[in-house]
């Protein structure tokens, strides 16, 4: 499996580089008219309200931090709880870039990260597909891969807050 572990980072920068680079200006752009159309996701949008290019890559880089650390774990040791962490991360991940692609398609326009979800999405279910039989499911594993789902959806908060209070 150690093949593979290492693509989910290259895969997560891939697709976070579209968004650090193109946030903050589509947020200026484009926010008010989204919470306009959809005055159901003002109280979710507002977080992204003052947004900067540098908050967005200092959380994209605690994100990566904490991806590198799950991976080294994963490829030098043969703890099986490590192998379910990356799993459940790469699945959290892989349903990141689906709810981005829905989330386009609900608003109708081009939000910055579109085109690499849309690119990565296919990497990410070939790794799920190639990985799963390699893994050896016990109650460590499935632990493993519980914990790294929620933890995407988790840390994903966590950097949110690291987004807003970046200089």
């Amino acid at each position: 499996m150690s093949t593979y572990i290492w693509l989910l980072p290259v895969i997560f920068m891939f697709h976070d580089m579209e968004e650090i680079v193109g946030a903050e200006n589509w947020i200026q752009n484009n926010l008010d008219a989204v919470i306009t159309a959809y005055p159901g996701a003002k109280r979710l949008l507002k977080v992204y309200r003052g947004v900067t290019t540098a908050g967005f890559a200092a959380a994209v880089y605690e994100e990566l931090i904490v991806l590198i650390a799950i991976c080294l774990a994963a490829d030098f040791t043969d703890i099986t709880f490590f192998d379910g962490l990356w799993f459940g991360g790469l699945v959290g991940f892989t349903l990141h870039l689906v709810i981005h692609i829905g989330q386009a398609a609900l608003i109708q326009r081009y939000i910055p990260c579109l085109i690499t979800s849309i690119i990565s999405l296919p990497p990410s279910i070939f790794l799920i597909s190639r990985c799963m039989p390699l893994l050896t499911f016990d109650v460590t594993l499935i632990a493993g891969i519980i914990v790294g789902i929620i933890g995407v959806a988790v840390n994903l908060k966590f950097a949110h807050r690291i987004m807003l209070l970046a200089i």
